[in-house]
């Protein structure tokens, strides 16, 4: 679901500023595509993201989960069904909507509890919002959620993001997301940095931070299953471990992306040219693409990678592949492997490839070494 109230500045994904565009419309779109596309799928997770697609009305939200279970029967095959909020649109109503039609799983975008931080960014909510958010989900019933954050905003201070987590995690979510502050091509951040508007916290700085965040929320008990997920016992997200573990995913809406047997695709962005190649009867795809061997091989290390206690399961990798990275990457594994950035390790299901702590600070500068020759690929 592609609007938002206001485009974040730091925001590269497919959102759009809500100026009254017809909502429903656009869900009319969505379940049109859905029935073209995944009619009778029995998806294993499901994940409802944008965007905010907590600003459809709740009898708006209810609909299109209640049409989607009719078209691919979600609520009876999904393990996980998420969905994400912010908070200056999450309320009571909209809460009891989804978890009244299937949703098991709510994100919510608090991203900073620091009233300055969030006007820098361009978020319409409070930290006040964004507890009664977080209140509004467990009312409703909600078991599981994640909480998103971003740090290293300029000036942030360690001790400020230590007293922030404490803040977060005296809540008791299940799950956080803690992303380092990007500077994403295009975005409004980026261009404000490269006017010199915008000063970035230094590398060190960020380092510290990443260090940091690891070692409070682990002692919180919250695993550091992935770069920047954190999870309690048992509530990492199977969605989420999807992607990270290159399976198959079907993306419906404007702009949405899948992947598939190893071929990407990814949908018409614009919200009404999507709607009008739906509504014409047409496939909305912008772009797809059947990638060669050994750019699915990148892909399936520069994913797996991001799971430090998992890896890459290698016998998964040949299956999909036909190749074995061990062949094919002989001498960048054998010298990341020398200089401790990687490992090889033995699990049930097989070897397994996965970095080191020293290895996962550096992370794309060990991808960096398995890119493969294509000019279109950038990490």
């Amino acid at each position: 679901m592609p609007f938002c109230v206001s485009k974040c500045r730091y925001c590269d994904f497919n959102s759009y500023a809500f100026t009254n565009q017809n909502l429903e419309q656009h869900v009319d779109a969505v379940l049109q595509e859905a029935r073209m596309r995944i009619a009778g799928l029995k998806p294993q997770t499901v994940f409802l993201g944008g965007g905010t697609p907590s600003l459809l009305p709740a009898h708006t939200l209810a609909r299109l989960l209640c049409e989607l279970n009719t078209i691919c029967g979600f609520r009876s095959s999904s393990l996980e069904t998420t969905m994400e909020a912010n908070p200056e649109s999450f309320d009571k109503a909209t809460a009891q909507a989804a978890m009244d039609n299937g949703v098991t799983r709510m994100s919510i975008g608090v991203q900073s509890l620091r009233t300055d931080v969030l006007q820098a960014y361009d978020r319409v909510h409070s930290p006040e919002d964004a507890l009664r958010a977080y209140d509004n989900a467990r009312e409703a019933g909600f078991q599981r959620i994640n909480l998103d954050l971003i740090y290293a905003f300029p000036g942030q201070t360690l001790l400020e993001w230590k007293n922030d987590l404490a803040t977060i995690q005296a809540l008791g979510a299940e799950h956080l997301s803690c992303y380092e502050l990007s500077y994403e091509p295009g975005t409004a951040l980026t261009r404000l940095r490269d006017a010199g508007r915008w000063q970035p916290a230094k590398e060190d700085t960020c380092a510290e931070m990443f260090s940091l965040t690891r070692e409070i929320n682990a002692a919180a008990g919250y695993e550091a299953y992935e770069v920047s997920a954190f999870a309690q016992p048992g509530e990492a997200s199977l969605h989420n471990l999807s992607y990270w573990r290159s399976l198959n995913y079907v993306g419906i809406g404007a702009g949405a992306a899948g992947w598939r047997d190893g071929v990407r695709r990814r949908n018409i962005e614009k919200p009404h040219e999507y709607e009008a190649a739906v509504f014409a009867g047409k496939d909305p795809v912008a772009e797809s693409e059947s990638l060669a061997k050994p750019i699915v091989l990148f892909d399936h290390l520069m994913m797996g990678l991001r799971l430090p206690g998992e890896g890459v399961l290698l016998e998964r990798v040949r299956r999909a592949t036909g190749l074995d990275p061990l062949q094919e990457y002989q001498a960048e594994i054998a010298a990341l492997c020398a200089q401790h950035l990687l490992e090889l390790v033995d699990s049930q299901q097989g070897q397994r490839l996965r970095t080191t702590a020293q290895g996962l600070l550096l992370l794309d500068n060990i991808l960096v070494r398995f890119l493969p020759d294509e000019p279109s690929l950038s990490v």
